[in-house]
Formats: C-alpha cells, structure tokens, sequence
C-alpha cells in the first residue's frame, strides 16, 4: 500500500536508519525552512549589526504578520515565543495570584504546564487543583466535571486543547464560555492546535492561549505563539526586560536581547510548504497515517476500538495494560525502542495509566508502522 502524499517523504532529510513515529514531540523541519532559516542566519552573520540595528524589528513585525494571518488573527494580537513552555511561564509569572485562590488542571495536562502553575499559585499562597478526567469522557462530561471543581476561590482554569500524554482533544470553546460565565480567567495550551485545526481565536476568546508552531506546522524548532486577550495586555509581560520594555503589547515581545529569531523568520515558509499542498489534505493524510500504525500496535496488543477516542488527529495513544514503573519506566522503554529496534515512539504516562503514541506525517511511510508493530510483537508477547 501506499499513503496519499507520500512522495512528499523527501521533502524531510530525516535520519533513514530510524522510523520516525513522534512527529508530535518535537516536529521536523522539511529540507526548504532549514535552507530558508539557514540563508537567515548566515545574511545576520554577514553584518550582525546591520540586523539587529537596522532589520531585525521590521523583519521579526513582518514574519508576525504573516503567522496573524495563519491563525486568523491581525498583527496586534499576538506575539511569538519560542515555546508553549516560555507562554506558560510567562502567564503564571505574571497572573495576579492571592493567598485563598485555587488554579484548576485537569489530571491530562501536561507536566511542564502543570510545574508552572504549581510554582506560582502556591507562592502567593494558593492552592493547585487537579481535577481527574477519565479518558474516554465525552466533551458534555468534561465540561460538567468543571464546571463542579469550580469554586468561588476559583482564579485560574488552565487546560489543553490537544493532550500530549493521552493524545485527546478537550472542549476549549464550551470550557472557555463556562469560566467568561464564572468569572474565571482561562488559559488554553495549544502546544498541538497550530497547523492541526481551523482556528477562531477571537470566538474562543481565551485569557491566554499559546501554541507551538514547531510541531505540526514544522517551522525551526524554537518558534510558538502567545495570544493574551487585551483585558490582559497591560498587566502580562515578557519574563526578560528589554529596550521596548515601555511599549504597548505587543512590541515587547519582539526582539528581547541578542538573540536567533531565525525560527521566527522561517515560519512563514512552513506556513506555505503546507498552505502550497493544502491544509485539510495534509491534515486526512497524516490521520491516515497515524489509524493505519495505531491500528497495527493495538491488534498486536489486543487492545479493542472501545479503549478508542476516534478524532481528527495526526496523534493517537494505544494503551500498554502490561506497563508499569512510572515516568522512569517510560523513558527506559522509549529508550530501548531507539536503541534496539530503530524506531522513535513515545511512551507516556497519565490518569494512572500507559500508553504509546504514534504519530503520522507525511514523511511516513507503512514501513515504519509495520517494523513499529513487529517491535511491539518482540517486547509485549
């Protein structure tokens, strides 16, 4: 067989001693944005003054324009960080936490987001709240299991719109709606949703959202978006403070110190790499890609379509009944998949369960999730 696409395999120069399953952790820049990213670093070489004197803030405001408009949003309504990671950091720094407030996460969040939070409510003498949310729950369930948590210490609600550990899609519009009614700020990690979803930023209406352009829209690592609602604007700020520490949001963001906005600058390419073969096509055959390998891993494990929730997603978790040994556990076997059978698959851990990840992009090819499938028939049977 073949996958729809799959020509477009080259367009990547990816290591061919390995099968690459994890497009959802760190992406992969095809061959045309590591060339665009590489003329821009070695242009700043040439005269670094020059750049950073004279273009860098023209060029960092041009490149934002073009990644507005990607997200349907104008100029003035975002900024670009280097990760969802720095936008959470940043939004918890700066959220006007008090002794008594609570800030709620679901138990799918993810660990990095979930560190942040911790750190900045109980330093103002808050509490975290982590809600538990069965796997499989329907988007009615979920927004009822948050709508109970919610109390009036309530401050923050902070939730994912793409799970990475259990690979699920949250009800962000319906989440966000119930806390503007409760009066509760919210804050949508969007690590997985640029590139992946037709987007209403300005429906949604979150506090703070934040996704990484890296991964599925495969812009140089080191490259996410920040979108803070403007009854916001005035009290977040970026965690470094430079020359436009004084502008209005959002100058300053765009250039905090010396240093590689190339990611930046390349994005716009990566936007048109796919924006050339079409958005929904890319996105029906990464799905594809992703069913047909899940499929192969779960009839090796015996694991049955009701452990399924079938959505849209070039990201999908098969559960591993026979795991344990914690995020230790994890990393060792995902090490041993690398390192014996060649194959990069993310092993992850959430809800008190296990699962494996497999990803499909257009780089892969029914090889690498038929050797996936004969890998697991070795460690599991």
């Amino acid at each position: 067989m073949e996958f729809d696409l799959q020509e477009y395999k080259s367009a990547w120069n990816l290591d061919q001693d390995f099968h690459h399953c994890n497009h959802g952790s760190f992406g992969a820049v095809p061959i045309v944005v590591q060339e665009a990213q590489k003329k821009i670093q070695d242009r700043v070489q040439s005269n670094p003054v020059k750049f950073y004197a004279r273009q860098a803030m023209s060029e960092v405001q041009d490149a934002r324009s073009k990644v507005a408009a990607f997200l349907g949003q104008k100029p003035e309504q975002i900024v670009l960080v280097r990760n969802t990671t720095e936008a959470a950091s940043t939004t918890m720094r700066g959220f006007p936490f008090k002794a008594g407030d609570e800030a709620i996460v679901l138990d799918h969040e993810y660990g990095a987001v979930i560190y942040a939070v911790q750190r900045a409510v109980e330093a103002a003498g808050g509490t975290l709240v982590v809600v538990p949310v069965p796997r499989l729950a329907t988007d009615d369930e979920v927004v009822e299991l948050v709508k109970k948590s919610l109390t009036p210490r309530t401050r923050l609600f902070v939730v994912d719109h793409v799970t990475s550990a259990t690979a699920r899609t949250f009800p962000v519009d319906a989440l966000s709606a119930l806390c503007r009614e409760k009066g509760v700020a919210i804050a949508v990690d969007a690590s997985h949703t640029p590139g992946n979803f037709d987007l209403d930023l300005d429906k949604l209406d979150a506090d703070f959202w934040f996704g990484n352009l890296h991964k599925w829209a495969s812009a140089p690592l080191g490259c996410g978006v920040y979108r803070i609602a403007p009854r916001w604007q005035e009290i977040m700020r970026p965690l470094i403070v430079s020359w436009q520490d004084h502008d209005a949001y959002p100058l300053p963001w765009d250039m905090l110190g010396t240093v590689d906005l190339s990611p930046w600058l390349a994005a716009p390419v990566a936007i048109e790499f796919y924006e050339k073969i079409g958005w929904h096509r890319v996105r029906a055959a990464n799905t594809a890609r992703m069913r047909y390998g899940r499929g192969l891993v779960m009839a090796e494990l015996g694991v049955g379509d009701d452990e399924l929730r079938e959505e849209e997603l070039p990201l999908g978790v098969i559960r591993l009944h026979k795991m344990d040994g914690g995020r230790d556990g994890c990393i060792a076997l995902q090490r041993k998949f690398a390192e014996i059978h060649k194959i990069e698959v993310p092993i992850t851990t959430a809800c008190d369960q296990y699962f494996m990840r497999v990803s499909g992009q257009l780089y892969n090819t029914p090889a690498d999730y038929e050797t996936l499938a004969m890998a697991v028939r070795k460690e599991f049977n």
